[in-house]
């Protein structure tokens, strides 16, 4: 599987150093993880979530692909273990889509069938599933292929006449991507602000502690704390709307991504809200260019060299470590 992302040539300021093409495979990885996980959940539910009787009326299900321009890719659900069936073929695509089998055919098949089975239950619906709906078309057109796929060819061959052509068009889909991210966030931010219990900065004490929602033991008692609720209330509403600004600096992009950090992973710790925070984190990546994770991966060496020199290491081990890091 090749997960190679630099060379030679990989130099910061160069055109590879800011292509975003190990940002955007991490991110196909984690989108397909995520519909994997789904596909998984769903199984063995499958009947009572999409087949004939589920809880969305099949006769919906046909009203809506009818009216719309996916009327030729309906999918008899209600014949016996179609549901089950159909589960199967998305698993298989997800993991092909994973290692990157099949390219962006195997990731277009992939999309049509998440919007097919979303049409078939709107009620399982969740934040998770509209950022995967928003995102993917960008993500199938970007080069986001590159990286831990399943296959021998090597990153820094010669592109071909089609692929120099295509760079554009691909480059495009990923600040594409970008955008639709800090989209996201600005009109989250400013739904929220229409919000009584944001502006008066107490949303943070009524959504931790509702009961579906309350992950742990700490709930309670942090949102006790009036410190806590007003500063995490106004601290969300504030980075939800600056993060579509901020992000775009050097400067400020990396203080903005770590509070994205803590505040989906402090959401996944208390709410239990999992595939959201994860595929937002997921986008994250793609906000880092190449040049930028070969920066961070020559710093992680020489602070790893340093602590090296400090242990009581055989000298060939230290001699090793020193090589690897030159």
């Amino acid at each position: 599987m090749n997960t190679e992302f630099s060379n030679s040539a990989d130099l910061q300021g160069s055109p590879l150093s800011q292509a975003r093409t190990l940002g955007l495979s991490i991110f196909r990885v984690i989108l397909g993880v995520l519909v994997l996980k789904n596909c998984i959940f769903y199984f063995p539910m499958a009947d009572a979530l999409f087949g004939q009787n589920a809880i969305y009326d099949y006769g919906l299900y046909l009203k809506d692909m009818n009216s719309s321009l996916m009327h030729w890719l309906i999918f008899p659900f209600q014949a016996p273990f179609a549901p089950q069936a159909y589960l199967l073929i998305m698993t298989i695509f997800s993991a092909l889509f994973i290692l990157a089998i099949g390219g962006r055919g195997v990731g277009l098949i992939l999309y049509l069938l998440i919007l097919i089975l979303k049409a078939r239950n709107e009620l399982i619906l969740d934040g998770s599933d509209n950022v995967i709906q928003v995102t993917m078309p960008f993500l199938l057109l970007a080069d986001s292929y590159e990286h831990f796929r399943y296959s021998d060819r090597k990153a820094g061959t010669t592109p071909s006449r089609w692929a120099t052509w295509y760079q554009p068009v691909a480059t495009l889909a990923a600040y594409g991507l970008l955008i639709q991210v800090c989209y996201v966030y600005f009109f989250t931010g400013m739904e929220k602000a229409q919000g009584k219990l944001w502006l008066n900065g107490t949303a943070t004490y009524y959504t931790m502690r509702v009961e579906e929602f309350r992950a742990t033991e700490w709930n309670v008692p942090l949102t006790a704390n009036y410190f806590f609720v007003v500063l995490s209330t106004y601290f969300t509403l504030f980075w939800e709307q600056a993060f579509a600004f901020l992000v775009w600096f050097r400067k400020t992009k990396y203080y903005v991504l770590l509070c994205g950090v803590l505040l989906h992973v402090g959401i996944w710790l208390f709410m239990r809200i999992d595939n959201f925070s994860w595929i937002m984190l997921g986008t994250y990546f793609v906000f880092i260019t190449n040049g930028e994770y070969r920066m961070l991966l020559d710093r992680t060496r020489e602070l790893f060299v340093k602590a090296a020199t400090l242990l009581p290491l055989p000298s060939a081990v230290q001699e090793r470590i020193t090589a690897w890091h030159s």
